[in-house]
């Protein structure tokens, strides 16, 4: 038994080791395409659905966007706003005495004639932060700073975009031209806020160096971060977690401040941002997929599956992200190692793998694998509610591909192996049931015969030798179809005729031989390798008879229903055939004739049994339970059958 089991683990370590190999082969073009960034886009797509389907939030009271909208720009009249009324503007926003003021205007230019008020105004606010445009290569893309304000006053307003165009990463420092280290304005805001809390904002010399807020170190964008290939990754960048909430921050309007309608406690010791919100006067928009809403999809009313920002929202989400991360302990977005992001696809292309190697049936590797998708969609979002970016889609594609693609190699070789068994079984079975019993027959009474009786027999032997081979090549051609479209009770009226025919000495002294009524059988569904197993059944017993039987005078084939169950008998009455049996019984293997008919009766989910007959002979019976329901005619038919043998 052993020896057995550990030639079961050889086969499998074999099937095993070739299902793996396109496993491992698709896994590997898996991870290929992903590093060759084919899958960076689809991986942006998961990333910000994901997001987008999160749980709402609660707004954040403590970053307030003052928006210059079309109607405030009606009601002064022109664009940009000039100076005077800009002035005014931030003149009342400071009476409210918020913590911190964001200037997302540009005002480089100081040709206008009310100047004078507005840089006054900037010189004496020192929780005012302007902007400025420094990044770019582009000489005809940057602006110049306000000059009344300090150059620690002064924020880059630079927005940062993907390929595909939407947002997805906020720049925080950057190194320019002139060779100095610059702060975007949602950093110097968040850390302007922050200094009235107590707490530090902490930087090296360089602009790649970690970045701090006390003790919350801000995590680095790099070029392969998450589903990331080779991105630009300058200066000091980080991912947006972007508030999850239609309306994350509170809104008011240029007029709903000059004309008093604005409570103070709205921005008393908070974080105020100046800007556009004006739909259709400008083009300051931004796209993304990772939120529910904008101020312009509520404006313009749409249900676009993306959303188009505002670049003060850019800035308000940064902000917010910022001081949430140290006020609140709220996470930034990470992501895995790179090396730690393939170790988790090849992970899941080896569950494929497995799935594909294990459930063997088309069907159940494909509910496999369809749990396994939901599974790790499951973790993945998990991940997401957690600020954990996990490579979904490349792990998905790897699960997947792996596991049909071992299913189908496998499956194949497992039909090449159960054809080679199945070949070597039949070409036994053919041997065994042809050539072995005659020459059995022979052995029992080769003392007796003359030479030429000896040498007629050998050479019907040599024949039926021979026939093996054209039989095993005649189905290998037309495979299983004789047994496919024959009824069953025709196969085993054919075996009974030809069995009989054969020249076995137990045939001789049979006198009576009582016709069998297959009929019956017509109920019965069987499979093609069932009908094969239950002729090779019956030849086997009719040539036991003939080879064993000894002086039986009378053979008896009955086919029966009774109590919904099947049964097949071959009766005969000779005087030597239980000794036979019961050397066989004490053998410690059995022939392959009673394994044939075991496998049967197995297949069947029914019984074999070999017993003595009265007073002489033995009784070879397979019974097994009918497939259909339980019918009277098939009662009748059977009592019918009973009564004329009777």
């Amino acid at each position: 038994m052993n020896a057995r089991f550990w030639t079961q683990i050889g086969q499998h370590i074999r099937v095993w080791r070739v299902g793996l190999l396109p496993g491992l082969l698709v896994i590997g073009l898996v991870a290929g395409a992903r590093m060759t960034g084919s899958l960076q886009r689809l991986e942006w797509t998961a990333f910000d659905r994901a997001l987008r389907s999160r749980p709402l939030e609660a707004p954040d009271s403590r970053v307030v966007i003052v928006g210059i909208n079309e109607e405030d720009i009606r009601s002064v009249g022109k664009y940009p706003i000039p100076d005077r009324e800009l002035a005014t503007l931030l003149k009342a926003i400071q009476s409210y005495q918020p913590a911190v003021m964001g200037l997302d205007l540009f005002r480089d230019i100081t040709t206008d004639p009310d100047r004078a008020e507005l840089a006054q105004l900037l010189r004496a606010s020192p929780n005012l932060i302007g902007i400025e445009a420094d990044v770019s290569s582009v000489a005809t893309l940057k602006v110049k700073p306000p000059p009344e304000l300090p150059p620690t006053q002064v924020g880059l307003a630079d927005i940062i975009l993907d390929p595909d165009g939407k947002l997805r990463r906020c720049l925080l420092a950057s190194k320019v031209d002139s060779g100095t280290v610059k702060y975007s304005l949602p950093l110097l805001l968040a850390a302007g806020y922050l200094k009235t809390k107590g707490i530090a904002l902490q930087h090296g010399t360089r602009a790649s160096d970690p970045i701090r807020l006390g003790t919350t170190t801000l995590p680095r964008f790099r070029a392969y971060t998450g589903g990331y290939v080779r991105a630009k990754a300058g200066g000091n960048q980080l991912l947006i977690n972007f508030r999850s909430h239609p309306a994350p921050f509170p809104v008011v309007s240029m007029m709903d401040v000059l004309q008093g309608r604005v409570k103070p406690e709205l921005m008393r010791d908070r974080i105020v941002l100046v800007g556009v919100t004006a739909s259709h006067s400008l083009n300051d928009t931004i796209m993304t997929d990772a939120l529910k809403g904008s101020l312009l999809s509520e404006a313009t009313g749409s249900t676009d599956e993306y959303q188009l920002l505002y670049g003060i929202e850019n800035h308000a989400h940064a902000i917010s992200q910022l001081i949430s991360a140290v006020l609140d302990q709220r996470p930034l977005l990470h992501t895995w190692a790179e090396g730690w992001e393939y170790a988790w696809i090849l992970l899941w292309g080896l569950l494929g793998t497995a799935l594909g190697l294990l459930l063997q049936s088309p069907w159940k590797t494909l509910l496999g694998l369809a749990i396994g998708s939901m599974c790790l969609v499951a973790i993945a979002y998990g991940g997401i509610l957690l600020s954990w970016w996990l490579p979904v889609v490349p792990s998905l594609l790897a699960l997947s591909a792996a596991g049909l693609t071992t299913a189908l190699f496998d499956r194949d070789s497992r039909l090449l192996l159960e054809q080679r068994s199945l070949t070597l079984k039949r070409t036994y079975d053919a041997v065994h049931n042809g050539p072995l019993q005659t020459l059995a027959a022979m052995l029992r009474s080769v003392d007796d015969l003359p030479a030429e009786t000896v040498r007629s027999q050998l050479q019907n032997l040599n024949q039926e030798l021979r026939s093996v081979y054209e039989s095993m090549q005649q189905a290998v051609v037309t495979g299983d179809q004789h047994y496919a479209q024959t009824p069953i009770d025709a196969l085993l009226y054919q075996v009974y005729e030809d069995t009989l025919k054969r020249d076995l000495p137990g045939f001789s002294s049979i006198h009576t031989f009582i016709p069998p009524d297959f009929t019956l059988l017509k109920h019965c569904t069987l499979s093609t390798d069932q009908k094969q197993a239950l002729c090779l059944f019956l030849q086997e017993a009719l040539c036991n008879v003939g080879n064993h039987a000894v002086a039986a005078s009378c053979l008896d084939v009955i086919c029966c229903q009774e109590k919904n169950c099947y049964t097949l008998q071959v009766i005969d009455n000779g005087k030597e055939l239980a000794a036979f049996d019961r050397a066989a019984s004490d053998s410690p293997r059995e022939g392959r004739g009673t394994a044939q008919a075991r496998e049967l009766a197995r297949s069947l989910r029914g019984r074999f049994q070999r017993h003595p007959h009265t007073p002489h002979g033995v009784v070879c019976e397979l019974i097994w339970r009918s497939s259909r329901s339980w019918r009277l005619s098939h009662l009748f038919e059977s009592m019918q059958y009973l009564r004329k043998r009777l």
